[in-house]
């Protein structure tokens, strides 16, 4: 007989990543990745020197990457359709 696992709650885990970079990713395909200062139980985040990263098409169709810097930002829980560690 296997021991039990232990559950996970989700946003306790996110406590283990302050102060760290994250990538969160929100509704309609928007990719932000900054540093993780505080968050609440409606996962609503504060990321700090934040980039905002978005594609655009010029008048080829050719897809072109953006990005825009927030020296902080809010991001609704609502939004997020996904939170992890962002690759350096």
């Amino acid at each position: 007989m296997s021991a039990p696992q232990k559950t996970i709650n989700p946003i306790e885990s996110l406590h283990s990543n302050l102060n760290k970079e994250i990538l969160i990713k929100i509704k309609r395909n928007r990719v932000f990745k900054g540093i993780l200062k505080s968050y609440d139980a409606h996962l609503n985040v504060l990321l700090e020197n934040c980039i905002y990263e978005y594609k655009i098409e010029d008048k080829e169709g050719k897809s072109i990457d953006k990005a825009e810097k927030f020296p902080q930002i809010v991001i609704r829980g609502d939004n997020i359709v996904f939170i992890g560690l962002a690759i350096k």
